[in-house]
């Protein structure tokens, strides 16, 4: 019995951070924000997942044996499919974009050039963007997002550091795409494709 309660109270506990997470990564994803909430940027997923584990939390809390008992074996079947379910997820949805390039600055300077294409599988978009200092208190800038599947592809062949303030693109064209950075990290300019 105190089992069940200690672990209804962590799940009650884990599905605020689930549905914290979700609420409020949305409005402090911009330009400037933390990187960290950039990733957590997922509030469909995190609010389905905040909804099954506070179920769960709600049936292994109750005072009835039969309630408890459904709600413990409803959290086991719960993990088996899900745990099933990821790689099928992963392959649908792709929710970790694929990292062409991750790119220290020169120097040391605390900044990464970041370049990631999305999944294939759905209309394909890179999206490039400066990480400023280190996790988890990187602030993300985002220089450009840029769909594949426009009158004529678009997308990054090579990406390099020119000098600490300045970051050179290559499109599929060969083409060279200079961003200016300022000393936080923003773009100044932005590549026009």
């Amino acid at each position: 019995m105190d089992v069940h309660r200690g672990v209804a109270r962590g799940l009650f506990a884990l599905a605020g951070v689930l549905a914290g997470a979700a609420a409020l990564a949305p409005p402090f994803h911009r330009p400037g924000g933390l990187a960290v909430v950039a990733e957590l940027d997922e509030p469909v997923a995190l609010g389905s997942l905040a909804a099954l584990v506070l179920a769960g939390a709600v049936l292994l809390s109750s005072r009835r044996p039969v309630l408890r008992t459904v709600g413990a074996h409803g959290l086991v079947w719960a993990l088996v499919l899900g745990a099933s379910c990821v790689p099928v997820y992963l392959i649908a949805a792709d929710p970790f974009p694929g990292v062409e390039y991750d790119i220290p600055a020169p120097g040391g300077a605390g900044r990464r050039l970041v370049v990631e294409r999305t999944s294939p599988l759905t209309d394909p978009v890179w999206e490039v963007y400066v990480d400023e200092g280190g996790f988890p208190t990187a602030r993300r800038w985002p220089v450009g997002r840029y769909p594949e599947s426009l009158p004529w592809p678009q997308g990054v062949v090579k990406a390099q550091w020119l000098s600490r303030d300045v970051v050179r693109l290559y499109d599929f064209e060969r083409t060279a795409h200079d961003v200016v950075l300022s000393p936080e990290g923003r773009p100044l300019t932005a590549p026009a494709w």
